[in-house]
């Protein structure tokens, strides 16, 4: 059977002739054959490499492919678990606050409740640069812990150091921790001693300065007397407090550099009668007193209330809103009294005197509040404070205010808080309270009995916070 060669040749390779094929006669089948069957074979050859060819290359290409997708999906895994341990940290680092501010809480608590014993409640003393320090360590149910370190104890500027720990994210036995240092300070407008100044404190005529506490009743030299009539003062100079031969029963404590003198008097416990004890004396005074703001709220002028021959102030209005306010104020007479019965606060823009006859008086139950901007001098008949607590008068020298003097008859039951003014007392009065001025004078065995029931609130604030 003759091979449809007309296929073949479409395909294949025609077989070669020496003449014309009008003049040849065809090939030889089998030769024919044998050389398109030879060129086949070649085709499908180079047909079969070039599949093989395309075949590894595809595979080539998926692995890289395969393998640049694994890195960035290995990179982006990593990513995530580096950002997500960084936000761990993060969060670690910012629990660390809360922390330390808890050591803060305890070591404030701590100055508050227990200044008269530095160790208790589980506070270990020990020293820093050979000073005095107290420390606490404290673990919480988390894991966390704080170490709390109290520096100058004593003094009205104590020093706090709180470091708080928690533990490191995805590390066993790892923490991260925090230090800040915060600087405490009473606040000046609290009463923590007997006297407090700026400046020289001066004592003479057998003065004495001591202290009580009036929720156990009022003053009384056997049953209710203690030595915390503390005096302390700013001044560095010489004699910055000169006792001379009054008795301080409290402890005398001067600025950096500032000494503390007597002449036939004393200084330290009640059973101290001369010279001075040791250990009542200091130099580390450093207190920067606010300046008194004029009180706020709606101001009304007092009214005078004619009452037969007299011409009556009467305070009455209890309110925080409003407040009495006048450009001045004197009181010379018997019938030009002012009388207090309501909570009031009155603020004296000007000079504010009580003499001859003159008084004003605070009824059981009331309060006063006096501002004074000029200068104030009280005698006569004085402040006669009817409640009995030094609490309920409190007299607030505004930055003006640079003179108060008092000799009045009565005795002055109240607080003082003029931290500009030059305070003067004479005439054998005493003061049952507190005292905060630039100097103190007294003369004439005048003498000042702190309350102790004013520090009740006197708590340690935090004035200055840096982080370690």
């Amino acid at each position: 059977m003759r091979p449809n060669l007309s296929r073949i040749l479409i395909v294949g390779t025609q077989c070669p002739t020496s003449a014309p094929n009008s003049l040849q006669p065809l090939v030889s089948h089998s030769a024919c054959q044998t050389k398109l069957c030879t060129s086949a074979r070649a085709a499908a050859r180079s047909v079969g490499a070039l599949g093989r060819a395309q075949a590894g290359s595809t595979l080539v290409a998926t692995v890289i492919i395969s393998a640049l997708i694994g890195t960035v999906l290995c990179s982006y895994l990593a990513l995530i678990a580096n950002r997500n341990q960084v936000a761990m940290r993060a969060l670690a680092w910012n629990t660390a606050m809360p922390v330390l501010e808890a050591g803060i809480e305890e070591a404030l608590t701590h100055l508050n409740r227990d200044s008269n014993s530095p160790t208790a409640n589980y506070w270990t003393a020990d020293q820093v640069n050979g000073k005095a320090v107290y420390w606490k360590y404290r673990a919480l149910p988390d894991g966390s812990y704080f170490y709390v370190t109290n520096f100058n104890v004593a003094s009205p500027s104590p020093i706090i150091q709180s470091a708080g720990y928690v533990r490191s994210p995805l590390s066993d036995n790892q923490y991260i921790s925090r230090v800040v240092q915060v600087t405490a300070t009473n606040p000046p407008s609290l009463f923590g001693r007997a006297i407090a100044a700026n400046g020289t404190v001066k004592l003479s005529g057998g003065s004495t300065v001591d202290g009580y506490n009036s929720t156990n009743g009022p003053y009384d030299f056997s049953t209710n007397r203690n030595a915390s009539g503390g005096i302390a003062t700013n001044s560095k100079q010489d004699n910055a407090i000169d006792v001379g031969s009054a008795h301080v029963y409290g402890k005398a404590v001067t600025g950096a550099g500032g000494s503390v003198s007597y002449a036939g008097g004393s200084v330290g416990d009640l059973n101290q009668t001369f010279g001075i004890e040791d250990g009542w004396t200091g130099d580390d005074m450093n207190v920067s007193f606010q300046t008194n703001s004029p009180p706020a709220g709606t101001p009304f002028k007092p009214q005078t209330t004619q009452v037969g021959i007299s011409n009556i102030t009467y305070l009455t209005a209890s309110s925080s809103t409003y407040i009495y306010q006048t450009d001045s104020f004197v009181s010379n007479d018997k019938t030009r009294p002012m009388i207090v019965t309501g909570n009031c606060t009155l603020w004296v823009t000007g000079n504010f005197a009580v003499l001859g006859s003159g008084y004003v008086y605070i009824a059981p139950g009331a309060s006063l509040n006096l501002y004074v901007g000029g200068m104030a001098s009280i005698s006569g008949g004085g402040v006669v404070n009817g409640t009995g607590s030094p609490a309920n008068f409190s007299y607030f020298g505004l930055s003006s205010n640079t003179v108060l003097n008092y000799n009045g008859s009565a005795d002055f039951v109240g607080t003082i808080n003029a931290p500009q003014a030059n305070f003067t007392i004479g005439g054998g009065v005493s003061v049952y309270g507190a005292i905060i001025c630039n100097t103190f004078n007294s003369g004439g065995g005048a003498s000042v009995h702190y309350d102790q029931a004013l520090n009740g609130g006197g708590k340690f604030m935090v004035n200055s916070w840096r982080e370690l």
